[in-house]
């Protein structure tokens, strides 16, 4: 099975469809240090509704949370989540980066290193019959706002 390592942008548009915990539940996922900084210590300073949910499923050991052996140095497009994510991907075989970070993904394609977009993991539970049709329309509504219109369209 996969493994796959959110950044925080996955994480809060996947917490806002509202398929975040089906998600986890099914599937090896993973954050980093910094990126549950990002989401849930500096969002539960701005209230965030969502950082309260990702503090939850890493509670529930369904979010696991990794500190990647060695950051690289610091990338001025990038910011420390998306680094940490791309350093902890070299460390975990089998994973894959899940991401809607435009300058983030455009780095992993420069790299050819796999990625998904929030999207696409909806998809993937329909396809595997997690979720049935109607409910996965209802996790890309509860995004669309979140998500070019034209990807919208495609699904």
């Amino acid at each position: 099975m996969y493994n796959f390592i959110f950044d925080s942008d996955a994480l809060i548009k996947l917490t806002h469809s509202g398929c975040l915990n089906k998600i986890c539940e099914i599937f090896n996922c993973i954050t980093t240090t910094q990126v549950k900084e990002e989401t849930v210590d500096e969002g539960k300073k701005r209230f965030y509704p969502d950082a309260e949910v990702i503090e939850k499923l890493i509670e529930d050991n369904l979010l696991i949370v990794k500190k990647p052996k060695k950051i690289s140095e610091t990338n001025k497009r990038l910011g420390k989540g998306e680094l940490s994510v791309l350093n902890l991907n070299q460390e975990i075989k089998t994973s894959i980066i899940v991401s809607d970070d435009q300058t983030f993904l455009r780095k992993l394609e420069q790299e050819k290193i796999d990625f998904l977009v929030p999207t696409d993991l909806i998809v993937l539970l329909e396809r595997l019959r997690k979720i049935n049709k109607k409910e996965a329309n209802n996790y890309l509504e509860g995004i669309k706002v979140f998500i070019n219109e034209e990807k919208y369209r495609e699904f």
